[in-house]
């Protein structure tokens, strides 16, 4: 959410080479991949010295509307921001982290990202996004599906 937490490597490496060490080849990545590749060069740098004049950590002190930060461990592009940033944020805002993810949680980890954003589209006027949680639930129904899915493939 600040300058310091875009890794250097976003500022020069070609489309393709971004793509491949943000989304590898990973099959479930594959249209996202393509499309990477053809990105500009100049849109990639333009959009990174637009945000350079955004406070992205005063966006939510100036902005009433709920906001929900979403997040992947593992993300090598941006870092997390440290925990006295997040807990100076106002109760309209609120971070979730997904443990197995890297840059693109919406890829990494799809079922559990559009659970947690329909779950944030549902709250009602008023409440606070902090209320939301990635559950175990949640967690437990991916890992069944992974389960099964390798199952399937050793005893196909």
């Amino acid at each position: 959410m600040d300058e310091d937490a875009i890794h250097p490597r976003v500022r020069s490496g070609s489309p393709v080479e971004l793509a491949d060490w943000l989304l590898g080849r990973n099959s479930n990545h594959g249209a996202a991949w393509s499309e990477a590749t053809k990105a500009d060069p100049k849109a990639i740098l333009l959009t990174l010295t637009g945000l350079q004049s955004i406070d992205l950590f005063g966006l939510p002190g100036r902005v009433e509307t709920p906001m929900l930060l979403v997040h992947g461990l593992n993300d090598p592009a941006i870092s997390l921001p440290d925990a006295d940033r997040i807990a100076g944020l106002p109760e309209n805002s609120h971070q979730i982290i997904f443990e197995q993810s890297g840059h693109y949680p919406m890829l990494d980890e799809t079922s559990k990202f559009n659970r947690l954003l329909s779950d944030f589209l549902s709250l009602l006027s008023g409440t606070s996004p902090r209320q939301l949680q990635l559950k175990e639930e949640w967690k437990r129904r991916v890992r069944d599906k992974c389960i099964l899915s390798t199952q399937n493939r050793t005893l196909g």
